[in-house]
């Protein structure tokens, strides 16, 4: 009986040994949350479950010294960091990601480069100029998360960690629309025409009538936005900052006229310009903007490759003034580029009966 007992004692502390062993081999294996550096085809199609969590894992734990830092929300995580010639960029944005936002964890990468960043290339998004909730988020707690001295072991033996190492293996096998590499690089598969028309009916519906604050039956632009901007500046006195305002489907510009938004429209176009001198403007009706079969897969989220246009547009060439994409505004033809946008948005609402 004794010796039953005793063999069922090491059986179970075995037990207890093995199950977290291979929970750890695997979910280190397979790294979603980018704590290590294995790289292989298994783990080469990354689910974006927690851009916060991930991305400031991976500056915490791996060599971090860059020239530039992408900031901005989920429609700038598809800016390729590799695309600037010249300098070498981290991309940092984030889905949902606020302008409130953008302050705590551009100083928690500038704190990790050990300087302060030649480039900042910041995304703005007309949604996220709407006067909106606190964020979900607490940068705090996902720095505090990162910098625990437990945190990787950790990270290594929960089960819901495994979850996401088993959805990457997944991804290998079958595939997935959205998804990272290893090198922070994010990608998005063609839909089919019957997926991407679902998505654009469904979610114009929901940017034109719903609970959102940045919903257009919701919408009111933030006052304090422009103060936002101005201490984002003056927190990185040392840093040419480049301002890219994010392309949206025609369709969408047109229900924001509809709606009456477009005197906020060219106020939030102004406030940039005001605060950083100029901006690459790509949020307005173009060759671009009205082909959302080719460029688009949902209203307001583009395809990676569009920007590669966009990269040589803001850095690789800097145009100085109209694109079939894009318009370089400056403190100089501000008023003459706003007088022209409103002209644009006009008649685009108007053709669109």
């Amino acid at each position: 009986m004794a010796m039953n007992f005793n063999k069922w004692i090491v059986i179970t502390g075995l037990m207890a040994l093995i199950v977290p062993g291979i929970t750890a081999g695997i979910n280190y294996f397979m790294d979603p949350l980018w704590c290590f550096s294995l790289s292989h085809k298994y783990n080469s199609k990354q689910d974006d479950f927690n851009e916060r969590q991930q991305k400031t894992n991976y500056i915490t734990y791996h060599d971090f010294n860059y020239q530039g830092l992408i900031i901005g929300s989920s429609t700038s995580t598809n800016v390729n960091q590799y695309l600037f010639r010249g300098i070498s960029v981290y991309n940092y944005s984030i889905n949902g990601l606020q302008p409130d936002e953008y302050l705590p964890y551009i100083r928690y990468a500038k704190e990790r480069n050990g300087r302060d960043f030649e480039y900042i290339i910041m995304g703005l998004d007309f949604m996220y100029a709407a006067k909106l909730p606190p964020p979900t988020f607490d940068p705090a707690a996902v720095f505090s998360n990162t910098r625990s001295p437990l945190y990787r072991l950790k990270t290594l033996i929960s089960l819901d960690t495994l979850k996401f190492s088993r959805r990457n293996f997944m991804n290998y096998l079958y595939g997935r629309h959205i998804y990272y590499d290893r090198s922070n690089v994010k990608y998005s598969t063609p839909l089919s025409q019957e997926a991407q028309d679902y998505n654009m009916n469904l979610l114009l519906r929901l940017f034109e009538k719903s609970d959102h604050p940045f919903a257009f039956n919701n919408y009111k632009y933030d006052e304090g936005y422009r103060s936002v901007l101005k201490r984002i500046r003056d927190d990185n006195p040392k840093t040419k900052f480049v301002i890219f305002t994010t392309p949206v489907v025609l369709r969408f510009m047109v229900l924001m006229v509809r709606n009456n938004l477009l005197d906020a429209y060219l106020k939030w176009i102004k406030d940039i310009v005001d605060v950083y001198g100029e901006c690459y403007h790509f949020m307005y009706p173009n060759k671009v903007t009205a082909d959302y079969v080719k460029y688009f897969h949902d209203p307001n989220h583009y395809y990676p490759f569009l920007s590669d246009m966009m990269v040589d547009e803001i850095f690789n060439h800097k145009i100085t003034g109209d694109t079939e994409f894009g318009m370089y505004i400056n403190r100089e033809n501000l008023a003459l580029k706003l007088a022209q946008l409103e002209r644009l948005m006009k008649e685009a609402a108007a053709r669109d009966k």
